[in-house]
């Protein structure tokens, strides 16, 4: 990777002065969500024993614990929030700030469905997308997005009732390419990787993307993990030079989950697989190690890594089309 002034790990010690003012409200945070539990379950379950001694069967045992649990389940998000908030205001917002420039973070707001539809990354539509923690800026000029999604299809039941399953979740990146372009590449997870990856099922190219054909790569430890469909040879080969490929594949092996990208129409998506929600900041540990988010700062690395491996705040392929 490169190394860049304001990498993102380099960005997060420095603000582990900031993350450590934090311990207290995640400490008394523990603490409210310790007493919700104990002062509901535990009154249930002393309600359930004296049901059983009166002559109740287990249901009767079961029945105030389980609805006790259940109230403090639901009471549990409003108690976590106020520290969720404050973490994403005091540490995520700052750290997009040292990455990038005239940044918006949205911690509710997300890439939209138009633009996993035009990656072309999606064999099948999605129904429906949800997604939170929106980050919006500049790298070098060059204006780029990226959040948290989780995509949908719906499916049919015997009782013709549709239901949703989630088909893709990770972490999707958008960023302009800024150069004249009647090409187009995409690279996605190869057959047998998608395989192993629920989460990364539909990533793959859009039954639409007519006039892609399959493009070998003279790098055997690429070709393991991804597979290429370019609109002609030489595109796929002035984008994956062997040096990206070489990261791509160390990634690859690094996060051990499905990675994709595309060059379509003026635009570069990526995105990464993961079951895991990234920046929820964790309760019952501290907050200043790295480890919390190593992942999140290591995807949002590779983008970035990938925006300027690219150039594209450069035209270095002059002012023809690209190629």
């Amino acid at each position: 990777m490169p190394n860049r002034a304001a990498d993102p790990l380099r960005a997060f010690y420095r603000l582990v002065p900031r993350i450590r003012a934090l311990e207290d409200e995640r400490r008394k945070t523990w603490v409210g969500l310790v007493v919700a539990w104990t002062a509901l379950v535990g009154p249930g379950l002393l309600l359930g024993f004296w049901l059983l001694s009166l002559g109740g069967n287990w249901l009767a045992l079961l029945t105030p614990p389980l609805v006790g649990a259940g109230l403090a389940y639901w009471l549990s998000g409003s108690l976590v929030y106020p520290f969720k908030y404050e973490f994403k205001r005091k540490v995520i917002k700052p750290l997009m700030k040292e990455l990038l420039e005239d940044v918006e973070y949205a911690p509710l707001g997300s890439v939209g469905p138009l633009d996993l539809e035009a990656s072309l990354l999606f064999d099948k539509p999605l129904s429906g997308v949800e997604g939170e923690d929106l980050v919006l800026g500049r790298l070098n000029g060059v204006e780029v997005k990226f959040s948290e999604v989780v995509g949908y299809r719906s499916r049919e039941q015997q009782s013709e009732l549709a239901s949703k399953e989630v088909a893709f979740r990770g972490l999707f990146f958008v960023a302009d390419f800024n150069k004249p372009a009647r090409g187009q590449v995409i690279v996605r997870p190869d057959s047998w990787d998608v395989g192993r990856q629920a989460l990364g099922g539909l990533l793959k190219p859009a039954p639409d993307a007519g006039g892609l054909e399959p493009v070998r790569m003279e790098d055997p430890r690429f070709e393991r993990y991804f597979a290429v469909y370019a609109s002609d040879p030489e595109t796929a080969h002035y984008v994956l030079t062997p040096v990206l490929m070489e990261e791509l594949a160390a990634f690859r092996e690094k996060v051990g989950a499905p990675v994709a990208f595309s060059v379509v129409y003026g635009k570069l998506y990526m995105s990464v697989a993961t079951r895991r929600n990234m920046l929820e900041p964790p309760l019952f540990g501290p907050l200043a190690s790295p480890s919390v988010f190593r992942g999140y700062l290591e995807y949002v690395d590779l983008f970035l890594s990938l925006v300027e491996r690219l150039g594209l705040d450069r035209r270095l392929w002059g002012d023809a089309t690209w190629p």
